[in-house]
C-alpha cells in the first residue's frame, strides 16, 4: 500500500495483516476455534486499497472482533498506538483572503510537484550571439 504513508504504512500494514490472522480466542475457550475474524474483508481490501467502503467493513469486523477477544483487543491498541494516524490526501482546507491581492494567489491543501504562474519569459535573443 503505497498511499498509506510509504514504507511505515507497508509495515504498519505487515502487522496488521499478521494481527488478523492469528486465531479467533474467547475469553472462555481453552483453544481457539473460530477462524481468523476479518481476514475475508483484509483481503478484500488489499485487492482495492482506496475503497473506503472495503475500509470501514474491515474497521467494524475488526472492532467486533475485538469486543469478543480481549487478547486481539490489547493487540490492536497497541497496533493502533504504533501505527498513529495515516496520510489519507483527505482534509478540510480553509484559506481566507481579505484586502485584496496585488499579484499571484495560490490557496492549496497538498502540492506536489511545481507552481509557475504567469508566463515564462522570452529566450533572449542575444543569448547565443557572441560578444568577444
Amino acid at each position: 500500500m503505497s498511499g498509506a504513508g510509504g514504507a511505515a504504512g507497508t509495515q504498519a500494514w505487515a502487522a496488521l495483516g499478521r494481527l488478523v490472522r492469528q486465531p479467533f480466542r474467547r475469553a472462555d475457550q481453552a483453544l481457539p476455534e473460530e477462524p481468523a475474524w476479518g481476514l475475508r474483508e483484509l483481503e478484500d481490501l488489499e485487492e482495492s486499497p482506496q475503497d473506503t467502503g472495503r475500509a470501514q467493513a474491515l474497521a467494524g469486523v475488526l472492532q467486533r472482533r475485538a469486543a469478543h477477544d480481549p487478547d486481539f483487543a490489547r493487540s490492536l491498541a497497541t497496533w493502533l498506538d504504533e501505527a498513529g494516524p495515516v496520510p489519507t490526501g483527505t482534509g478540510n482546507v480553509r484559506n481566507t483572503v481579505s484586502g485584496g491581492s496585488q499579484g499571484n494567489l495560490l490557496q492549496a491543501r497538498d502540492l506536489h510537484g511545481p507552481v509557475t504562474f504567469g508566463t515564462p519569459p522570452a529566450p533572449d535573443a542575444t543569448a547565443g550571439e557572441r560578444t568577444d
